[in-house]
Formats: C-alpha cells, sequence, structure tokens
C-alpha cells in the first residue's frame, strides 16, 4: 500500500525476484512534494539495477548512497530498510539505513520489532560503511515494513498511532490472514485511530509472507 499525502510522494517499495531469492526494499525520503518524488524515483531505480548484480545487501545500499550523496544539490536523505530473503533456505540478509525498526510475525504467533544495527540514512555522506544482518526466518513467518506515516499518524488531540499499538496489532495476525488482510487490517486501524484528523504524512505498508509448505 502507498497512500500519498499530498499528490506526489516521497515514500515507496519495491520488490524483485532473482533465482531463489527475492529482494525488497521500503524508503523515506526527505521533504515533500515533487522534490521528493524526484529522489523517490532515483534510488527506486538504482535499488532495481543493483538488485540484479549478485551484490550483497550492504554493498547495494553503499553504492545507492554514493549516487544520492555525490549529486544531492537539495540536501535531501532516504531512509531505507533493505533487504534478500533466500526462498529455499529461509536466509534474510537486511540493512537498515536510518529507517523503521520493522515488524517480525513468528511462526509461534507471538511478534517483534526486528533488531537492526544503527546505519545512517543515504544521501548524508559518501563512502559510510553500511553493516548488513542475517536471520533465519522460519516458515510461517510475516514480516511488516512501513513508513513512519503509520507510526505517526496523528488523531485530532495530535496523539500518535505509535509503535507499541503497531506491535499489539501484529500480535492478532491470524495464520490465515493473506499479505493483502494485513494490509487492509492494519490501514483500517490507522484510519478508525486517526478519525477525522488530516492525513499529514505518506503511508506505506509492505507485508511478506514466508509461508509454510
Amino acid at each position: 500500500l502507498l497512500q500519498p499525502a499530498r499528490e506526489v510522494g516521497g515514500d515507496f517499495y519495491d520488490f524483485q525476484e532473482k533465482g531463489d531469492d527475492v529482494f525488497f526494499v521500503i524508503g523515506d525520503v526527505s521533504g515533500k512534494g515533487v522534490p521528493a518524488a524526484l529522489v523517490m524515483a532515483i534510488t527506486r531505480a538504482a535499488f532495481r539495477f543493483l538488485s540484479g548484480l549478485g551484490l550483497t545487501i550492504d554493498k547495494m545500499v553503499e553504492k545507492i548512497n554514493n549516487t544520492l550523496s555525490s549529486r544531492n544539490e537539495s540536501n535531501m536523505f532516504v531512509t531505507l530498510f533493505v533487504g534478500k530473503i533466500n526462498l529455499t533456505t529461509g536466509e534474510m540478509y537486511y540493512c537498515n539505513a536510518g529507517h523503521n525498526p520493522i515488524v517480525i510475525h513468528h511462526a509461534d504467533g507471538h511478534a517483534e520489532y526486528l533488531h537492526a544495527k544503527s546505519n545512517i540514512a543515504v544521501g548524508v555522506f559518501e563512502n559510510f560503511i553500511f553493516e548488513p544482518e542475517v536471520i533465519h526466518l522460519e516458515k510461517g513467518s510475516r514480516l511488516i515494513l512501513y513508513t513512519d506515516g503509520v507510526t505517526e499518524a496523528e488523531d485530532v488531540t495530535e496523539a500518535q498511532f505509535g509503535e507499541p499499538r503497531l506491535l499489539d496489532f501484529a500480535v492478532k495476525i491470524d495464520e490465515k490472514d493473506s499479505s493483502k488482510d494485513i494490509i487492509d487490517h492494519l490501514i483500517t486501524d490507522v484510519k478508525e485511530f486517526t478519525g477525522e484528523a488530516t492525513q499529514n504524512d505518506d503511508i506505506t505498508i509492505l507485508t511478506i509472507s514466508y509461508k509454510k509448505d
């Protein structure tokens, strides 16, 4: 789901299959409007190109960072979460570049925010060394990736939806829910929380289900 706060936005997501691997990304460009949309388009194009080259996740993020940093007259940056899942082994390599912590709903039903090392957002300065991580996904695991338009969504009193409420939502995911079901239920919860308040940021949600056989 990608729901811009304006006619054009700076959030994006993408995914691409290459053999047994699925590469995926979610990102949030600083700023709003057309300038943010242009930076978003460059970042997404770089992801699609680099995911076909067989690079490690950290090298992909490093190259995206250097591309943006070297021509960043607008001083914009992009938070990214980039990952690669091997569909045969369940290994997931990932790198968080200043993005929100993603949620993992485990096969046994419990949910948590996935630990990720601290890395800066891309576009800040060149040649930063990004640190990747790896976990093993069990069949039946779900991932919820999102931008801060979800957790920072405000009601009319300016209270925020918040990370605890998102985790509470994740715990209630049913094993029969499809990825679309999860997105539909989450955006419904966010909209019920915000009520009549105006959407003040782009809302983007990407769910990935590593299904059981």
